[in-house]
C-alpha cells in the first residue's frame, strides 16, 4: 500500500483517537501524545496478525514525529519508505 496525504486525517482527529492500518504484514497506530517537551505524533509499528492490545510490547517499535502538518507528511514519507 502506498500512503498519500488523503489517507491520513487532519491533526484534530488524533487528539481524540488513534489511526490504525496495516500494510505488507505490518500494523501501524498513529496517535497524538504529550510530554514535558510538548505534543507529538507517535507512530507505533508491530508485526501482524495480532491487534495492538494483544501484541507483546517487545514486538512494538515507536517513532516520534512533530505534531504538525509537516509531521503528518513526515509520517507518510516514513511509511512509504519502510512499509513498501
Amino acid at each position: 500500500m502506498v500512503f498519500a496525504r488523503k489517507d491520513l486525517f487532519t491533526l484534530n482527529y488524533y487528539k481524540k483517537q488513534p489511526y490504525t492500518a496495516s500494510s505488507n504484514g505490518t500494523r501501524i497506530r498513529l496517535k497524538k501524545e504529550s510530554d514535558e517537551a510538548g505534543d507529538y505524533l507517535e507512530l507505533i509499528t508491530w508485526p501482524e496478525p495480532f491487534c495492538f492490545e494483544k501484541t507483546p510490547e517487545e514486538q512494538k517499535t515507536a517513532y516520534r514525529f512533530e505534531y504538525s502538518e509537516e509531521g503528518i507528511c513526515a509520517v507518510i514519507e516514513w511509511l512509504n519508505e519502510n512499509l513498501n
